[in-house]
């Protein structure tokens, strides 16, 4: 059932998408501050038809508790994600030298996170050290452990997995993490309250990335 909630973000969230598009030449440029909280880069990812600009609650949100330091892959509207990856994977390495920084972080929507899924899981070395996806495509493989997938309940494009035959069986064997956002739809994942405090909480989580050891099928609602 969609509720009047879940509308109201969805308009605010495609309505901010559009209203910060023009913001794209004003916006600060990547820039590498290796004394903040938390150091490494988080590259971001948008979706089909989307832009840079997409994150800038994102960047606000995790700049205010210490992630600082962003870059942005951006791409013309095309489907072959599986070509896009190595581009991807070219740009991290480029981060890397020109920052020192061993590793990175990615946020990706929609096909933006399926582009950064396929690089992760690509046979070359990864400078990945955590992957966040938000409402991207998936298939019947499991999740990478390096992965926290968030999905939103009354998404019509990409639905959340089946409880009971999605990846996650073999992604909590694996360590990754699944969320499903109530009252929340493909483009309000950009700005709703749950999905950013569980990205911040995520990325910033020491250590190992943090698992979900509870729940046959490591399915988190969030609520």
């Amino acid at each position: 059932m969609i509720s009047l909630r879940m509308v109201g973000t969805e308009v605010s969230a495609l309505g901010a998408a559009a209203l910060s598009m023009p913001l794209r030449f004003v916006v600060e440029r990547d820039c590498y501050d290796p004394s903040s909280p938390f150091p490494t880069p988080v590259v971001l990812v948008h979706g089909l038809f989307g832009d840079p600009t997409n994150f800038l609650l994102f960047r606000r949100y995790l700049g205010a508790r210490g992630m600082r330091n962003f870059a942005a892959f951006s791409y013309p509207p095309r489907f072959d994600y599986q070509r896009l990856a190595p581009r991807l994977g070219d740009l991290i390495d480029t981060i890397c030298l020109a920052t020192g920084a061993p590793e990175v972080d990615l946020v990706g929507h929609s096909l933006g996170g399926l582009i950064a899924r396929y690089l992760v899981e690509m046979p070359r070395p990864s400078r990945v050290r955590r992957l966040v996806t938000l409402g991207a495509p998936y298939f019947a493989t499991a999740l990478p452990p390096e992965e926290l997938a968030i999905f939103a309940a009354a998404d019509p494009f990409i639905p959340p997995p089946h409880p009971s035959y999605g990846p996650h069986s073999a992604s909590r064997q694996r360590g990754g993490r699944v969320v499903v956002v109530p009252e929340c739809g493909h483009w309000g994942l950009l700005i709703h309250p749950m999905v950013l405090r569980e990205v911040a909480a995520f990325l910033a989580f020491a250590g190992s990335a943090p698992q979900l050891t509870e729940g046959p099928l490591a399915l988190d609602a969030a609520s």
